[in-house]
Order: C-alpha cells, then structure tokens, then sequence
C-alpha cells in the first residue's frame, strides 16, 4: 500500500467516478483502475462497488477511506512540518 493508493481511492471517493478522478488525477482510466484493484486485492477487500452506473463505496471501503484520510493529513501536517528544513541542528556541549 502507498500513500499513492491511498490518495487515489480518496479522489475517487470524493468524486464519486472513475473517470472523474482520472481526469482530476491527469491519468488515465484504466491505469487508476487497475492501481485500485491492486489495492483492493493487497488489503482483501473491495473498496468500491463497480457499475455501468458508477461506483459506491462498500462498508468496508468508508472504514478504509477515514483511515487513508487521517494518514493523508497526517503526511500533510509532516510535510508542511519538516518539508524545506535542509539543516540540522546539532546539540553543543559547553
């Protein structure tokens, strides 16, 4: 599982397509697809209810998606923490 997955299946969710997320995504249908099937076959579960119609989260997809959110934000609140510090600092000893 990468942090990838996890914000691609959030795009679709939020979305509520596919194809929607794919263009929102500037990848192809197919390649977001098949990443999320990969996912889905990683975790054993399905994450989205495929249709001619669309998509719908399954049950076990919502428990997955707050869990991908808080990791998400998580990573965020890192990011805008630590992103851009090149230096370190060193404890002096006096």
């Amino acid at each position: 599982m990468t942090l990838q997955q996890l914000r691609y299946a959030i795009t679709i969710a939020d979305s509520g397509s596919m194809n929607e997320a794919a263009k929102h995504l500037f990848i192809s249908q197919p390649g977001l697809s098949g990443t999320i099937r990969e996912l889905e076959n990683e975790l054993g579960i399905d994450i989205f209810l495929r249709s001619n119609r669309g998509i719908v989260i399954t049950p076990e997809g919502e428990e997955f998606l707050g869990y991908a959110r808080q990791v998400c934000e998580q990573y965020a609140l890192l990011e805008n923490r630590y992103a851009g510090k090149k230096t370190k600092t060193k404890a002096r000893n006096f």
